[in-house]
């Protein structure tokens, strides 16, 4: 089983997550200050692989110790970079934000 998790620059962390836990936190973020607007999800196959995205839709994604900036078009776009990356999609996220 691939381990997960999702954690809140605010300090909340969650393991073992699914696709409501990501729901809540876009939800979240947006009531947020900007200090503490960010929330990330991390699987963890052979390698920690994370989507980091702050308030302002920025992302950092980081596969395989390489890291790629993003600017998301909106929150429904997070959403589904973040489903994908819970599927193991790796590839198919990489493809879309180059």
């Amino acid at each position: 089983m691939t381990e997960n998790y999702i954690q809140y620059a605010g300090g909340y962390q969650k393991d073992n997550i699914d696709e409501q836990d990501i729901v809540k936190a876009i939800s979240d973020i947006q009531l947020m200050d900007d200090e503490h607007g960010v929330f990330w999800v991390s699987v963890i196959t052979d390698d920690e692989n994370v989507i980091e995205v702050n308030k302002d839709l920025s992302l950092s994604v980081i596969f395989e110790e390489q890291e790629t900036k993003y600017q998301a078009i909106d929150w429904k776009e997070v959403a589904e970079f973040y489903k994908i990356l819970l599927l193991e999609k790796f590839d198919e996220i990489a493809l879309r934000i180059k």
